[in-house]
Order: C-alpha cells, then structure tokens, then sequence
C-alpha cells in the first residue's frame, strides 16, 4: 500500500469521527430542545393552577439573626421563553419564571448598634426584600438607632438554561431552597414528568431531591 492509499484511509477515518460527532451533537440538541418544550409546558400549567389555589408555602426563609419569614402566601407568578438559531432552526434558549410570596404582617426591627443595623440591611438585601429605614431618636431628639419595616415578600426567580453543547439543562434559583442562590446542573435525559413533578414539589417548598443536581460551583 502506498502513500496516497494510506492518505485515504486516514481521510476515511476523520470524515468517519467527524460524521459521528455531529450526529452526536444532533441528537443532544434534538433531547435538550425536546426536555425544555416539556419543561416549559409543565411549568406553565403548574403556575396557571397556583394563581387558582394560591397555597401557602411550608419553607421558613430564615435570616439569622435578623428574622424567619413563614406562612408565605402565593401571590402572582409569571413565565417566558426566549430562544436562539442554530443553523436554521430556532431552539430554546431559556425559561425565565417567578413565583412572588407574601405574608401579612410587616417586619419592624429596631437595632442600636450600627454592626447590628448593617446585618440587617445585609440580610434584606441579600433576600431582595424590600424595606424602609428610619431613625430612631431619644427624648433628648439624638440619634439613639435605626428602626427597620419590611414587607414579607420573597420572590422566587428561577431561569432554565438550555446547553445543548453538554446536553443539559442549567438552572439558576433565588430563594428557592434558602434566601439566596442556587445552581443545578440537570442531564437533559433526566428531566422526565417524575422529575418535573419533584422540581414543581420544591418550588413549593416541600422536601425533594432537586438538591442532588446542585453544581459544585456557581455557574457562569
């Protein structure tokens, strides 16, 4: 064999690989775009049944230190879509959502110590929660600390990526699990009605097994 045939049969073999990868890639952007359409849809009726039942949601969101928000009630959700082209076709891209939580009472807090009354800004503004600050005064009319109201709402915010490259799906949460922010790395093939079942049972705020999806680091 010469030359120009081994030539050839090396030519074979990358056309080959290359044949395969793509078809690869094809098929997880066929399963990642398949997963989303069924993400959204699910989601979708899920928040039309909340806005009907309005249920109340079991998770204490705590602020340690500071305050526990609980008994939070549904108040309003909304939900999109956003796509993007590959070659020719357009594809999910995300799926931004939220669920808006409410109490009744306000929270009043009142701190003496400017250490104190910077926790407390610190933990309303790490929870996005709103609040009015006042200072308090003494008799005298001097400064004698700071008096903090607060409406209970905590949203909810939710945005599903689509990596069709990796074949999963990335899901960026506030205040979902805690105050705060998570991220999840879900494999595209996971994401099954029994998956979407558990994910709706913890944006409830009942226990569920979302957290075995939790990335190690936060996603970019």
């Amino acid at each position: 064999m010469g030359l120009l045939d081994d030539l050839k049969k090396q030519a074979e073999q990358v056309k080959t690989q290359q044949l395969s990868e793509s078809a690869l890639r094809e098929e997880a952007i066929k399963l990642v775009e398949a997963k989303m359409k069924q993400t959204f849809a699910y989601l979708n009726e899920l928040l039309k049944q909340l806005a009907v039942l309005k249920p109340v949601n079991p998770l204490v969101f705590s602020m340690p230190g500071v305050a526990d928000l609980k008994d939070l009630k549904f108040a309003e959700s909304f939900i999109d879509y956003r796509k993007t082209r590959i070659g020719d076709v357009e594809y999910f891209e995300q799926i931004p959502f939220y669920i808006r939580w409410t109490g009744d009472a306000n929270i009043v807090l009142e701190r003496d110590m400017p250490a104190t009354a910077q926790k407390v800004r610190d933990a309303f503004y790490g929870g996005g929660i709103k609040f009015d600050e006042e200072q308090v005064r003494n008799a005298r009319m001097a400064a004698a600390g700071w008096r903090f109201t607060a409406k209970p709402v905590v949203v909810t915010d939710v945005v599903i990526r689509a990596d069709h490259a990796k074949g999963e799906l990335r899901i960026n949460a506030k205040n979902l699990l805690r105050l705060g922010v998570d991220d999840f790395l879900v494999p595209a093939g996971d994401v099954t009605e029994a998956w979407l079942e558990d994910f709706a049972v913890t944006l409830l705020g009942q226990p569920g097994n979302l957290r075995k999806y939790r990335a190690v680091a936060p996603l970019r």
